[in-house]
């Protein structure tokens, strides 16, 4: 099965590292990696087998047509973006389950996600001082209630789906029986909007995925903040579906541009080369286990 990566020439020392502890924390995947660049030699950044790089224009539409280009629209693939990169695999057994209905799957599911949609991310610094243990996290919805204000350059349109948390809030509030199981894992199928989880991995379809980078109404070369005001207001019907408990747990590699320092200690910790971009304290990490299996900072 193809992984598809969604990165970029100054990423890919985080692209690497998306592929590294997929194949050590889930070593039996079995997935191709697709790793797109334009001008910098991927050769010398990745030493996994697994990968096959993919020659692009470096803007988002012509980087997603040039990923699938070849790739058979109703056949899943493995989705993951180099900013979700896997911190700990927490039930091995059900991805395999997953996977393995994934190679199989018929084309009325499009995508099949591995965290659960209801629990948001939790944010925070790192304190050399204090080290991981004595973090003290700040959530997601204190966090957009504080800083929603400053969101002052947002198009009204873009700035009332921001505002919007009703498609969060319907997976939340709406009782149901679970669509199916797998390995005893139930699966529920996604009420809300489709921007909800689309960023974390999963399962999906070429299909699925041109139905968003290569949508019409984008402008012909996007931005990356464009393209998420246009999740935020895309309004179709989908079948995806997605678990009630996290699979494994993800983290966020950058902060505006920035490296964090957590993905920075992992790429360390994995010996990958890091980026030569600016590092900050800040995480965000998407659990719902707490922060095993983060690298904590040296005091």
């Amino acid at each position: 099965m193809k992984g598809v990566v969604l990165s970029f020439d100054p990423h890919l020392e985080i692209a690497n590292l998306l592929v590294e502890t997929y194949n050590r924390l889930w070593p039996d995947c079995r997935f191709q990696f697709r790793i797109p660049f334009t001008d910098r030699d991927p050769r010398s950044i990745f030493r996994a087998q697994n990968v096959e790089f993919i020659s692009t224009s470096p803007d988002i539409r012509s980087t997603v047509e040039s990923l699938l280009c070849d790739l058979p629209e109703h056949e899943f693939v493995f989705w993951c973006i180099d900013d979700r990169y896997p911190i700990e695999i927490f039930e091995p057994t059900v991805l395999r389950a997953v996977r393995d209905f994934a190679s199989h799957a018929g084309s009325d599911i499009d995508s099949i996600k591995l965290t659960d949609l209801t629990v948001e991310g939790i944010m925070g610094k790192l304190d050399r001082r204090q080290g991981m243990a004595n973090r003290r996290p700040i959530s997601l919805p204190r966090w957009l209630t504080r800083n929603w204000r400053r969101q002052l350059s947002l198009r009204p349109d873009a700035q009332r789906a921001e505002n919007d948390k009703t498609w969060r809030q319907r997976e939340e509030g709406v009782a149901r029986e679970p669509a199916f199981r797998l390995a005893d894992q139930p699966f529920f199928r996604q009420l809300g909007n489709p921007k909800n989880g689309f960023y974390m991995p999963q399962f999906t379809t070429p299909a699925f995925l041109k139905r968003f980078f290569l949508a019409p109404a984008l402008p012909l070369k996007y931005d990356i903040r464009e393209f998420h005001h246009f999740l935020l207001m895309a309004n179709f019907e989908h079948k995806s579906y997605f678990p009630n408990r996290f699979l494994l747990s993800v983290g966020e590699s950058t902060f505006r541009g920035r490296l964090s320092m957590v993905c920075y200690e992992q790429m360390l910790k994995f010996g990958v080369v890091p980026p030569k971009i600016k590092i900050v304290r800040d995480y965000k990490i998407y659990s719902d286990r707490g922060l095993a299996g983060i690298v904590e900072l040296n005091s």
